[in-house]
């Protein structure tokens, strides 16, 4: 079957990191692309896609999930839709976890009825390992044998989805493939998120519209990967990725967060004066997030983009938006 007869379904679609899916798939010949969006517009997707292909739903509706996948009977479904602030998760616990939770498991269901053999990548976080363990603690790059130890309800959720999925595996022989991604990074990101939030008030304070930038913790470092790369490491595990397996995504490379706050100032002429803000730092704030992406490597996938590039196309798009 080629790229073009392939039915492909994107949950969560319309957002971050499914636009840009969205765009790499329409790249790589795919046509009959579909999302799901919940509760708002195609936004940029709807420059992209027809109206036809852009489904509103509530994937916790369970008898409208079944009734989608029952109609589309996709090939492949990349499960993207979830909510996924971290920060925001500690006050939202019980949403965060009942909301992800469930939406995984009305759309496992709906695949186990309807249409078994399509590849599902469920997308969980690199947020689910235990990030105090002796590896990581210790500054060494996390590979996929880390155990898991979530510490936000965010990674709570996403432990279950990953766990829910490899179930579903092992039960059912659905051919789902587990991908845990580490922070990545692009234009449309939510200022939910400290990059987009950074570039959205250096944007501001250019545009005399606030006068200082305020941040959070700046001592964290951070594996960045900028979003174009992490959607065609996507689409490399959904044609390539064997399934059961998990798999890592990230750059491989630590980088602290006062640095990249540093490297987005000088890129713009304004004088930028940056304050604490306590009301940004999480209860618990993990120090050391890197990636050990040899996994993936094997299958060919290797990031492309260098952060100074992300970054500066990152601040362009909120000068944009002010």
């Amino acid at each position: 079957m080629n790229n073009g007869q392939r039915v492909i379904l994107i949950t969560g679609g319309t957002g971050f990191a499914g636009s840009h899916l969205v765009e790499a798939l329409l790249k790589k010949g795919y046509s009959n692309i579909h999302v799901t969006s919940f509760g708002g517009s195609a936004g940029m997707v709807g420059s992209l896609l027809q109206p036809e292909l852009v489904h509103q739903l509530d994937l916790s509706d369970q008898e409208k999930t079944l009734a989608l996948i029952e109609q589309l009977h996709p090939d492949h479904i990349y499960h993207l839709a979830a909510l996924a602030s971290v920060g925001n998760s500690f006050d939202n616990a019980k949403q965060t976890i009942i909301n992800n939770v469930d939406l995984q498991l009305n759309l496992l269901e709906a695949v186990r009825k309807f249409t078994p053999t399509a590849r599902v990548l469920i997308v969980g976080s690199a947020m689910e390992y235990d990030l105090h363990a002796t590896q990581a603690a210790a500054g060494q790059p996390i590979d996929e044998h880390q155990p898991l130890g979530p510490v936000s309800p965010y990674a709570v959720s996403k432990v279950a989805q990953d766990l829910l999925g490899l179930a579903y595996f092992y039960s059912y022989q659905i051919p789902v493939v587990r991908v845990r991604p580490f922070n990545h990074i692009g234009e449309r990101q939510s200022p939910d998120f400290a990059v987009a939030r950074f570039a959205q008030q250096i944007a501001a304070i250019e545009q005399g519209k606030q006068t200082e930038l305020k941040v959070g913790n700046l001592e964290a470092i951070r594996d960045f990967t900028d979003v174009k790369d992490m959607v065609k490491a996507y689409i490399l595990l959904m044609e390539q990725g064997i399934a059961g397996e998990v798999y890592n995504v990230g750059s491989g490379e630590g980088f602290l967060m006062k640095d990249i706050l540093d490297q987005m100032i000088k890129l713009s002429s304004a004088q930028i004066k940056v304050v604490t803000d306590q009301s940004q730092f999480r209860p618990l704030d993990i120090p050391y997030t890197v990636t050990d992406n040899r996994k993936i490597r094997t299958l060919g996938w290797k990031p492309e983009i260098p952060l100074n590039l992300s970054l500066e196309r990152i601040l362009n798009y909120w000068r944009q938006q002010s």
